[in-house]
Parts: C-alpha cells; structure tokens; sequence
C-alpha cells in the first residue's frame, strides 16, 4: 500500500484546516440552543465512527518525510528489521512494540502498512474510548480530541507515545464503572500500554492515586500550583530525581542533552508558554470545584451527596459522573505537575503529552456530560472552536516562524 499522492506538506494543513471546519459546523449548530439539551441527546456514532476510520488512512498513509519529525526514524527502523527476528517478552523493554513491529514485517506489510496498524490503534482506542466515557455524543468528543494540540503530532512523529496513551484512555473508561471483571480487563490493557511505551507509568500511577488516594481534586490543584514554585527554585533536582528513577531511559537522555540539542528550540528555559497551555483543564476543575461548593452554601447538600459523599452529585451531575470528571481531572493534574516540575529538560513536550494526552478528554467531559451553564450548549460549542482554533493558529504560526 502506497503513501498518499499529496505532498507531505499538504498533508498537515488539509488536517487542521479540516478539523477547524468541522468545529465550526458544530459551532454554528450548537450556538442557538439556550440550554444543554443537544449535549445531552443521543446521537448516531456513525459520522465519529466513519471521520474516525478515514483519518486512520489519511494519517496512517502519510508520506515517508522530515516534515512528520520521527516518521522517517521509524521507517528507517522497520525497513532493517529482520522479520525472522527472535522475539522473547522482555518487561524491562517495549515488548509489545517490538512485537507489533515484527509481527507486520513477517506479514510483508510495507512501513505505510504499518503506519496504518499503528494509526489504527492511536485513533481506534480513542474513540471506543470516548464513546464509553461519553456515550451520548461521541461526535463532539471525539473533535475535542482530534482538535488537540498535540493530536496530530503524536499521530505522525512520536507515534508509539501516542498509542500507548490511547491505550491509557481506553483503559481507564473500561475502569470508571468499578465492575470487577471490566476492573481486570483494564490492567491487562494498561500492562499492554507499558509493553508499547514504558513512560505510561507516569499517568497510570496517577490514575491509581486519583482512584483510591485523593478524594478530591483541590489537592490535586494545589499540588498542580505548588509544583510551579518547586519548579522554579528545584527544577534541577527535580530533573535528576525524576530521571533517576529510570522508568524510561529516553527521559535520562532528553534531560541530559539540552545543550547538545538547543539549536533545534525557539525557546529554552521555563516554558511559560506551555504551562498556560496545560493551565486549562486545571481551570475548569477549579470553576466547577468552585461552582459546587457555591451551591452547596446557598441550598446545602443534595440526598445524593449526602449518600454518597461526592460533591455535586445531583446538583451538577450525578454521582458517577462526578467521580468519573474528578478522577480524570485529577489524574491530569498530577501528570502534569510532573511535567511542570521538569520543564526546563530538553524535549519537555514528550513529557507533557504523558498528561496532555488527557487534556481532550478532561474538557469534553466537563462540558458534555457536567451541567455547569444554563446555556450549556452554546458554552460548549464556543469552548471547542476556541480550543480547536488555537489549534489551527499554533500551527500557522509554526509555519511562519
């Protein structure tokens, strides 16, 4: 199978450009609603599933070039591997992508093939993903995600990061109903997510912590906030500590190779650019923490928080989805910090996406699922063109500088 017959240029421009559309669309349609009625009206997954599918092909089919930064260092990777290679489970390397590397090369694929299987699993986890998390509208879910900033990039250059989180993803909406047997299946799938990128620790411990340790997610802010100062007085240690742990070996050489790689950076240092960025899910669960504890003073507790001891249950949404958006936000949040705490290493934005990755969702959540509005649907609407069009203007800028 041949890469697509357009220039490796066009290919991300048709991308963004096309996403921002489709946002618009919703945009358009959803912007004379007063209340949150479409949000919460069952619609076909049907056009997620198809726009889904062609994505898989248009991403997966990419040209073979420099413009997809690491795409060329994977081909160059799987055309010299050995197809008859031995292959041993090893859990102190990435089996599993060893594994799915091997397995496509003794089947003859060619590297757009596999790009394609790869693209497959990245795009494919997310939506059953979504469509578990936020089964009422997976259309507007699934544009959160492909509208990220970091969507497309981890699509085409650090591929296998990508689909380990989109593995992540998976795993933890099979997880939020606490059914045993669904409880089981997510471990084997986050056991395979580490098998394909080992830094996936950092969030699936997260996750375990916002799980069954934080109970509510203004810890997780203040630790979020307090890692902004640790970063700035013991960025250095923190770079060393985190990188001592060994969890990833790549991270060790990033954050030893700032000056060996500084030409290749518009900018060093603290990226403050970057924090504001990642700032906005931690917003959001602070309005919405905000917005619970104000009605709380005002009316006092709902019967359903009282039986279940999650603020906001009955009041903003009910108590599972309460939960299920703190324990997201949550995880977030402490991923994040993480990346706050070692931002001034080299090749920050791939440890950034170990909390990025979840951004999307964290947002989609609260805005489909959570009643914070009266006017619900248009604030949805206007958050994802906002969000989609920083997109889009991140990377015209990109292109001009």
């Amino acid at each position: 199978m041949n890469a697509l017959p357009i220039g490796p240029q066009l290919v991300p421009q048709l991308y963004y450009w096309a996403v921002f559309i489709f946002c618009l669309f919703l945009y358009f349609n959803y912007s004379e609603s007063n209340n949150c009625d479409k949000l919460l009206k069952k619609n076909s997954m049907f056009p997620a599933l198809m726009l889904t599918v062609f994505l898989c092909f248009y991403m997966g089919l990419r040209p073979v070039s420099h413009t997809f930064g690491d795409t060329v260092n994977y081909a160059y990777n799987y055309k010299h591997t050995f197809g008859q290679a031995l292959f041993n489970i090893d859990f102190e390397e990435e089996w599993l992508w060893d594994f799915i590397m091997l397995t496509c090369k003794k089947s003859a694929f060619t590297v757009n093939m596999w790009f394609l299987v790869i693209e497959i699993g990245y795009l494919g986890f997310v939506f059953f993903g979504l469509r578990r998390l936020l089964h009422e509208n997976p259309w507007m879910a699934m544009m959160f995600f492909l509208s990220a900033f970091s969507t497309f990039s981890f699509g085409t250059n650090g591929i296998r990061n990508g689909l380990a989180c989109s593995m992540v993803i998976f795993a933890f909406a099979i997880a939020a109903n606490k059914n045993f047997g669904q409880l089981v299946i997510a471990g084997v799938v986050l056991v395979l997510a580490f098998g394909i990128h080992r830094s996936t620790a950092l969030p699936i411990i997260a996750f375990l912590v916002a799980s069954y340790l934080i109970k509510s997610p203004k810890l997780a802010i203040g630790f979020w906030v307090a890692s902004i100062g640790l970063s700035l007085v013991l960025g250095s240690f923190f770079t060393n500590f985190f990188m001592g742990l060994g969890f990833d070996d790549r991270m060790t050489s990033y954050a030893t190779s700032m000056e060996q790689h500084k030409e290749q950076f518009s900018q060093t240092g603290f990226r403050w650019d970057f924090l504001l960025y990642s700032a906005m899910p931690v917003w959001l669960t602070w309005y919405v923490c905000k917005k619970v504890d104000g009605e709380r003073a005002l009316y006092g507790e709902t019967q359903e928080e009282i039986e279940t001891g999650v603020p906001g249950a009955g009041r903003i949404a009910d108590a599972h989805s309460m939960r299920v958006f703190y324990i997201l936000s949550t995880t977030y949040m402490l991923a994040n910090s993480f990346w706050v705490m070692v931002n001034k290493a080299a090749f920050s934005n791939r440890f950034a996406y170990l909390s990025w990755f979840l951004y999307p969702v964290v947002i989609a959540y609260a805005v489909i699922r959570l009643h914070i509005w009266e006017d619900q649907d248009k604030k949805a609407a206007l958050i994802l063109v906002a969000h989609a069009g920083f997109t889009l203007g991140m990377y015209l800028i990109g292109k001009l500088f």
